[in-house]
């Protein structure tokens, strides 16, 4: 049970830090001079998937960047890697207790 609800939480938990970085994206792309798509306008769910594939670091999406925003979502990946590596220790921690309590028993 303990590890159900840790890989929910932690779910739960990236899924609303791409949604965070995604309004952040919206906000970052309204300052002049930071840059912006190289095509139309970004939706919310453009948004929301190019931070997610950011986040997530496979880095490779339809939406180009241009300008100066392109350094601010290489930040949000590196960031994404981090926590994504972090939870993943975590939640191995998790297991291995869990693991470790069934063999006691």
């Amino acid at each position: 049970m303990a590890i159900q609800s840790t890989f929910i939480g932690l779910l739960l938990l990236h899924v609303a830090e791409i949604l965070g970085l995604a309004a952040a994206n919206r906000w970052l792309l309204g300052w002049d001079g930071l840059g912006g798509p190289a095509s139309a306008p970004l939706s919310w769910a453009d948004l929301i998937y190019l931070t997610g594939v950011n986040f997530t670091t496979l880095g490779y999406t339809q939406i180009e960047l241009a300008g100066d925003i392109r350094i601010v979502t290489m930040l949000q990946s590196l960031g994404g890697f981090m926590i994504l590596t972090w939870s993943a220790t975590y939640l191995f921690t998790v297991c291995q207790r869990s693991w470790r309590r069934a063999e006691n028993e």
